[in-house]
């Protein structure tokens, strides 16, 4: 009788386990699925290719490193997809070729990627709204602290 007992608690622990596992691989799903959604919207958004897209992200995140901890910076690249790749191509293309120190500049440099000036000015604001459409309120806030 004990060990039948026994058994019964192991499998309810057990099968509670398998559910805290599905739901957690469920939210990781999700948030990868609305990470990766970023780059159609603002291409569909703005009528601009991938690697546009790409070179505005990784534009976006040179200048914001410099204006974020490292805690708040990381947090923020953790949502946009393959963060430190497009970093790395914005500076190998020389698109970047320093640190960016204002709003101003920043759209400069996505003039440099062929994105019309009014396109440029709303391309931030647009990212504003993509993290916070996909559920990532902190991200957005941290975005935005950077962009003031």
């Amino acid at each position: 009788m004990l060990a039948t007992e026994t058994v019964r608690q192991l499998s309810r622990v057990v099968v509670l386990a398998c559910l805290i596992a599905c739901l957690a691989i469920d939210k990781d799903a999700t948030a990868q699925q609305s990470a990766r959604s970023i780059i159609p919207q603002l291409q569909e958004q703005f009528g601009l290719n991938e690697g546009q897209v790409r070179g505005a992200l990784g534009a976006l995140l040179v200048f914001t490193r410099e204006r974020l901890t490292k805690t708040d910076f990381d947090a923020l690249a953790q949502r946009i997809p393959n963060a430190a790749a497009a970093m790395q191509e914005v500076k190998m293309r020389g698109i970047v070729t320093g640190p960016i120190d204002d709003r101003g500049e920043y759209e400069e440099v996505l003039i440099k990627l062929g994105i019309a000036q009014a396109s440029a000015s709303q391309f931030a604001p647009a990212v504003l709204g993509c993290l916070a459409a996909a559920g990532y309120e902190r991200e957005r806030d941290i975005l935005a602290r950077a962009l003031d």
